[in-house]
């Protein structure tokens, strides 16, 4: 009876002590699905991805490409007040840098380097290559 009592204690501290203070953690560099859109809202446009036209152009571009010049990701962010979409994607053979759009598909630059190191995955919108495992690439 004793032990009995003892466990039931154990059972009610271990059960209090478990539960969410409702604050939850988040995640600043969260996991994101390969090749599919993820809805992301922008450009006064809900789910940018599937309907803002030339954006939605570029995705099924990457996703149907073989030359490798639509590899890479596409971000959405917010700089000083405008929404900006940029991607890794090299475009044409032997571009490397970042390509940055707005929100008309106009491409634009921005020259501040924290701008960019910033773009995390909660801010993308789609990749077009599923990484290997244990890799980001």
């Amino acid at each position: 009876m004793r032990y009995l009592k003892l466990l039931i204690l154990i059972a009610l501290v271990s059960t209090a002590s478990c539960r969410d203070g409702g604050g939850g953690l988040i995640d600043e560099n969260p996991p994101v699905p390969c090749r599919t859109i993820i809805k992301k809202d922008a450009c006064g446009t809900t789910d940018i991805g599937n309907n803002l036209g030339w954006l939605n152009t570029l995705i099924v571009t990457s996703y149907n490409d073989l030359s490798g010049n639509y590899r890479g990701k596409i971000w959405v962010s917010n700089y000083n007040g405008t929404d900006y979409i940029v991607t890794d994607m090299p475009l044409t053979t032997g571009y490397t840098g970042y390509h940055v759009y707005l929100c008309d598909g106009s491409e634009t630059v921005i020259n501040d380097n924290a701008f960019f190191t910033s773009l995390t995955s909660s801010f993308m919108v789609w990749m077009s290559y599923c990484p290997q495992p244990g890799t980001t690439d």
